[in-house]
């Protein structure tokens, strides 16, 4: 029917290709790199907030300069160094993984338009000799 997803007749589906192409690897080998560090970065400087506030409390006590505490100060760092990492990922999105994919979208959008095509030609192929022997 007209606006349903068409099943691919390649054996092993139709992004088969795609998926074994060095640049799809390459694509996901840095965003699993990028991922884990910021996962990692996050993770250490949360936890390790958590440990100092439950185990150095005269540290966390300690004023940094007026009446603005270490807890406190380290507390806002959470929130800025949660938008730095943000920024971080967006940065390197940009960069390194948007080029990549946009390639592979792009391919893949062609090797459709390649398919519909030769889907085209061969139904018209079939009306034509349905055609003729009629």
């Amino acid at each position: 029917m007209a606006g349903e997803p068409r099943m691919s007749a390649v054996p092993g589906g139709e992004f088969t290709a795609l998926a074994q192409d060095r640049r799809f690897h390459l694509l996901r080998t840095r965003f699993r790199r990028l991922a884990v560090t910021i996962v990692a970065s996050f993770l250490g400087w949360y936890f390790l907030y958590i440990a100092l506030s439950a185990f150095a409390r005269d540290f966390m006590a300690r004023p940094a300069f007026g009446h603005i505490n270490m807890a406190l100060l380290l507390g806002v760092l959470q929130f800025v160094s949660t938008f730095v990492l943000a920024w971080r990922y967006t940065r390197y999105a940009r960069r390194m993984l948007d080029p990549l994919s946009a390639q592979l979208r792009d391919e893949a959008a062609r090797r459709q338009v390649e398919r519909e095509h030769v889907e085209q030609v061969m139904a018209e192929r079939r009306r034509i000799e349905n055609w003729t022997r009629g």
